[in-house]
């Protein structure tokens, strides 16, 4: 209430200045023009019509176009400056077209006061345009002032800052220099760009000069100026680039974070910027690529989309993407209320109720299902709920039977029945010659769906197979991360473990695209690049908290657990690949296995199914899977 009051306050006060603003500048302008006549301020009070036309045109304009939303800026942004000039051409032409229509109709009464100032065409044209440099420098008054204000703390701060050294003086870095020059609360004091292109070599920006690289520049650059602080200002830069400067940041006791990511690049805004820390996704990010935007726009907008696993990693960063590419409703089907409860705080603050809905339940109910599907009737649905955690699956098999087969049967058979037009199973590359109960329970879900395809009357089947990505619930990096945060020591169950890896963002990304492009039975596989080292993930995820692998953090080899590969593979042996459009996305032509009617098979073993022991619970699963190859001492 309180900001609000204030923001009319600051809103009525401009209002004042710029009527002030118009009648100072009438009195110079046609003052100016009538100097040498017996022109006085009594004249201008005269023509009482005359000033309220112009005051109450100059409102309406800044109104209309905008000029009052800026009140009080510290910055005025070209925008704002644009608006200006709008105002100030629209209202040029009101006042020549006032006074045209006055030399053709003077002889109106209520314009004869007119005379007596004398308005002519060069007092119109100087009126408004002191009005409007007047009115300029009044919101650009708070800017000035705040751009000293800071620039005295700074000087007087200096040397109780940090000093910084920004990498990369392109319009991020440029842009960083002026957020640290306002905001001296930061605590930075810019001492030098460093930057690859040869021609700022030398050049200064603002007072700061730009360094040269090379193999040692950065080396040579932060122990000749004294730096502790680098901020790496470059959005695209590579994990490779990224890698190389906390390495040199690390070793010689500098700190190091980063302003900018490859989100604001593709918004085209680099003032959503923040300084964050490095995380180890900017260490395992990939170059990006153009999206085919046209294609995904097509399927997600204006269409109803159901989420199932709405709240889990994946499913929730797919709510995200589907609610920004426009989905007409977006329903978040999930049975964890926690996750329901906060992914609505998160989406009140961007969206309109009226975008998404929250429906708490399990895909193991098929009434629940046939409740929301009966209700939203969606177009588009993910399949994103599973049991994904493989030891606590190797101790629970029958859960991962009931939730990631019968939980992927169920909506997919309930999708076709009201008509969606297309289903899209989240899979994984456990799928891939599986040697645990997980693996092979999503192995399953891939033949649900590529068999439900067959017999569907509306819906269109396909999955997407990938592999780790980093971040999601229960991954390895979070867990690192505690262990460091705890003083160690890093557990991992063998140093020679290999693992793809992806960015949440980047994977739902690609699912969107393959979405759009499914037509039907098809098994999309993304480009996880090449695997990572588990040890080595652990050695750089400890280097980017300043510490030293095996000195200040301990790496402890714990052994492989129950179901758990060196390698995960990406495809079977008999699956063959053929490229798409995407150059990350790949789409299988799926081989032989298992002949049998999967379908068919699962509907005459639902009924009894919490009475299977483990033993016959993974004989039937060979069954239905020949690759799957588990250690029977697990069971």
């Amino acid at each position: 209430m309180k900001s609000r009051n204030r923001g009319m306050l600051e809103l009525i006060a401009l209002v004042v200045l710029d009527i002030l603003s118009v009648f100072y500048s009438a009195f110079l302008a046609i003052g100016f023009i009538n100097y040498n006549t017996d022109f006085t301020l009594s004249n201008l009070f005269q023509s009482q019509f005359y000033m309220a036309f112009c005051i109450i045109t100059v409102i309406c304009s800044n109104l209309i176009c905008g000029c009052y939303s800026m009140a009080w800026k510290k910055k005025v942004s070209f925008n704002d400056a644009i608006r200006m000039g709008i105002s100030f051409v629209a209202c040029l032409a009101i006042f020549l077209g006032f006074d045209l229509f006055y030399r053709l109709f003077n002889t109106a009464p209520y314009f004869t006061l007119l005379n007596r100032i004398k308005v002519t065409r060069p007092a119109i044209f100087m009126m408004t345009l002191f009005s409007f440099v007047i009115m300029a420098a009044i919101r650009s008054v708070t800017r000035v002032t705040a751009h000293f204000y800071n620039h005295f703390v700074s000087i007087a701060k200096r040397g109780q800052m940090k000093r910084l050294l920004i990498f990369g003086a392109g319009e991020a870095g440029l842009y960083l220099l002026n957020l640290i020059h306002e905001h001296p609360e930061y605590n930075l004091n810019p001492v030098a760009f460093i930057d690859s292109n040869t021609s700022y070599w030398g050049k200064k920006f603002d007072g700061v000069k730009v360094l040269r690289t090379g193999n040692d520049g950065l080396r040579e650059s932060i122990e000749k100026y004294d730096i502790q602080e680098v901020i790496i200002a470059i959005p695209t830069a590579s994990n490779e680039l990224v890698k190389k400067v906390v390495t040199i940041c690390n070793e010689l006791g500098c700190g190091v974070r980063r302003f900018g990511n490859i989100n604001d690049v593709d918004q085209g805004d680099v003032t959503r910027s923040m300084i964050k820390n490095i995380n180890f996704e900017d260490l395992l990010r990939r170059e990006s690529r153009q999206l085919d935007m046209g294609a995904i726009g097509d399927f997600i907008k204006d269409k109803t989309v159901l989420v199932t696993g709405g709240v889990g990693s994946i499913g929730s960063e797919i709510c995200r993407q589907v609610l920004k590419y426009g989905c007409k409703k977006l329903i978040i089907f999930d049975f964890n209320e926690n996750g329901l409860f906060e992914i609505n705080n998160e989406f009140q603050k961007i969206y309109d109720a009226s975008r998404y809905v929250l429906k708490l339940g399990s895909v193991r109910y098929v009434s629940r299902l046939e409740e929301v599907f009966e209700e939203y009737h969606p177009h588009v649905v993910f399949h994103a709920a599973a049991h994904k955690h493989v030891p606590m699956m190797e101790c629970n098999p029958l859960e991962a039977i009931k939730n990631n087969v019968y939980g992927t049967y169920n909506p997919a058979a309930v999708a076709d029945k009201y008509g969606a037009d297309k289903f899209i199973l989240i899979s994984t590359d456990k799928a891939v010659n599986p040697t645990n109960i997980m693996g092979a329970s999503k192995r399953m879900a891939e033949m649900v769906v590529g068999a439900l395809n067959k017999k569907a009357t509306h819906t269109c089947y396909a999955a997407v197979r990938f592999g780790n990505v980093l971040g999601s619930n229960g991954s390895v990096v979070p867990i690192f991360r505690k262990q460091i945060e705890n003083g160690g020591p890093v557990t991992l169950t063998h140093p020679e473990m290999r693992r793809y890896f992806m960015t949440i963002p980047e994977a739902v990304q690609l699912v969107l695209e393959a979405g759009a492009m499914a037509k039907g039975s098809e098994t999309f596989v993304l480009d996880m690049g090449q695997p990572v080292k588990i040890y080595d993930l652990a050695c750089d995820l400890i280097k980017l908290y300043g510490l030293v692998p095996e000195k200040d953090i301990k790496i402890k080899i714990t052994g492989l657990r129950p179901g758990e590969k060196l390698f995960e593979e990406i495809k079977l042996s008999e699956e063959e690949v053929s490229e798409t459009p995407n150059e990350k996305i790949f789409v299988l032509k799926q081989g032989g296995e298992n002949t049998k009617d999967i379908l068919e098979e699962l509907d005459s073993i639902s009924g009894n199914i919490d009475k299977l022991a483990h033993i016959d619970l993974y004989t039937t699963v060979k069954a239905f899977v020949p690759s799957f190859k588990h250690d029977s001492t697990f069971v």
